[in-house]
C-alpha cells in the first residue's frame, strides 16, 4: 500500500501555477495537501447570485472588502471559498498574490447540489484551523449558520446578519 504524502506549500504554489498556466486546465479546481485535483463544476447563475448578494451584505455590514472564489492556502490544501471578507489592510497585504498566504477572517460556502456533509466539514475546519474567525454556511433553502472554532454558533460573534433575498432560493 502506497502512503501519500503532503506536499509542502511551496509544492502545492508549483503545482498551483502549472494549472493555471496551463490553457487545457479546468476553470474550477481546488488542490488537496496532496496536491491532488479536485475539480469543482461551473456554479449556476443562482448560485453566483447568491454568493454576490453574500458578498454585497458582508460588505454593509463589516466595510469593504468582499471577494469570489479567491483561492487560500490551508493545512487541507488551496482551497476555494464561494465568498470571503476581510479588512482592506489584509488585501493589500496579498496583492497580486493567488492562492492567498493565509485564511481570511470570513469563509463563506454556498451549498451546492454536490457538495457532501463531509466535504464542508472538512473546508469549515480547514477554514478556521487556517485563521477564519467565522465561517458561514449558506443552505439550499437559504438557511444560514456561523461556525467558529467551538463550532456551530447561534448568532454571528462578528455581528454578521445575512438577510438574502427569498427570491434567491
Amino acid at each position: 500500500m502506497e502512503t501519500e504524502i503532503v506536499l509542502d506549500r511551496d509544492a502545492l504554489q508549483r503545482r498551483w501555477d502549472e494549472l493555471a498556466a496551463d490553457p487545457e486546465s479546468p476553470d474550477r479546481y481546488e488542490l488537496t495537501e496532496f496536491g491532488e485535483l479536485v475539480l469543482s463544476p461551473k456554479p449556476t447563475n443562482d448560485h453566483q447570485r447568491v454568493s454576490l448578494a453574500v458578498a454585497r451584505s458582508l460588505e454593509a455590514q463589516l466595510g469593504p472588502e468582499a471577494g469570489i472564489e479567491i483561492s487560500v492556502f490551508t493545512d487541507r490544501g488551496i482551497r476555494v471559498p464561494d465568498v470571503v471578507w476581510m479588512p482592506g489592510v489584509r488585501w493589500r497585504e496579498v496583492k497580486g498574490k493567488s492562492p492567498f498566504p493565509f485564511v481570511p477572517d470570513v469563509c463563506v460556502e454556498v451549498l451546492s447540489p454536490g457538495n457532501s456533509r463531509a466535504e464542508i466539514r472538512m473546508k469549515t475546519g480547514a477554514y478556521l484551523r487556517g485563521g477564519a474567525r467565522e465561517v458561514i454556511i449558506v443552505s439550499h433553502s437559504g438557511e444560514v449558520d456561523h461556525f467558529g472554532p467551538e463550532g456551530r454558533r447561534e448568532v454571528s460573534v462578528l455581528g454578521i446578519r445575512l438577510a438574502l433575498p427569498t427570491d434567491l432560493f
